[in-house]
């Protein structure tokens, strides 16, 4: 359960860097059906815990990128 929580959040900062909210639906979708099927336990913490680190990930990957674009922007 850790590793896939932390694959997610990874995932999640990757698409805050470089892709927009659809991407992010197609992924929520994609993590909500592999944790359903793929990890044991009970079902509502099995899918929620690793959508919602994907969803605080991708925040979070959107908020460095804005600040990086914002320094990027300084420096010129």
């Amino acid at each position: 359960m850790l590793w896939s929580v932390v694959t997610v959040v990874v995932v999640g900062i990757v698409l805050g860097f470089s892709f927009r909210v659809p991407t992010l639906l197609v992924a929520t979708a994609v993590t909500i059906l592999a944790t359903g099927f793929l990890l044991d336990g009970p079902l509502l913490p099995r899918v929620l815990v690793p959508v919602l680190g994907l969803q605080c990930a991708y925040l979070a990957g959107l908020a460095l990128a804005g600040l990086w674009r914002r320094i990027a922007a300084k420096g010129s």
